[in-house]
């Protein structure tokens, strides 16, 4: 990879697995690819999202809280996956309350420093595409690792795609 990209993994946690109430299809593949991809960075620049339900939640948050609060109490459900655990670091490891990743200050500083973002994560048609936007935005190279990109459903996923071929080749590149 290049010295100047980063690698973004957003929100693999237990609730996504095809067994939980949130399954993401194709959540196998992407793990698979995920560690693969890890593989090719330096540590330094790859780093993982995690979304917890906020204590102090503000407008539609709070709603959304208790719409969802068996899974927000949930330990398991919100702890990242078994396979991606052991790359996780008080480092790299960046919680948020909100869709986009971008909404811990700290990742976004960090994320600052590269040019391109290579993404990965889940869900393809809420948090991915709300941190793609913001990515953009702060004039970010987004490669949308599709293979690393799980969504609730195949037709969501199109969806996504057709939408972000609209940014393509300037914002986003496809792998």
């Amino acid at each position: 990879m290049k010295n100047n990209s980063a690698l973004l993994i957003i929100d693999m946690q237990n609730v996504y697995l095809p067994e939980n109430e949130w399954a993401c299809i194709k959540m196998p593949e992407a793990i698979n690819y995920i560690e693969e991809k890890i593989k090719k960075f330096p540590m330094g620049q790859v780093f993982f999202s995690k979304h917890i339900a906020s204590k102090n939640p503000k407008g539609q948050w709070e709603l959304y809280n208790k719409k969802y609060d068996k899974i927000n109490s949930n330990k398991y459900l919100n702890d990242y996956i078994p396979e991606l655990k052991k790359y996780l670091t008080n480092d790299n490891l960046f919680i948020k309350s909100g869709f986009s990743a971008l909404s811990n200050k700290d990742l976004l500083a960090a994320l600052d420093k590269f040019d391109t973002i290579y993404l990965t994560g889940v869900i393809s048609e809420c948090c991915v595409l709300s941190t793609i936007f913001g990515l953009i935005d702060m004039g970010k190279k987004i490669i949308y690792c599709s293979n690393g990109i799980a969504s609730q459903s195949d037709q969501k996923e199109k969806a996504v795609i057709k939408i972000l071929e609209n940014l393509s080749p300037l914002h986003i590149e496809f792998e």
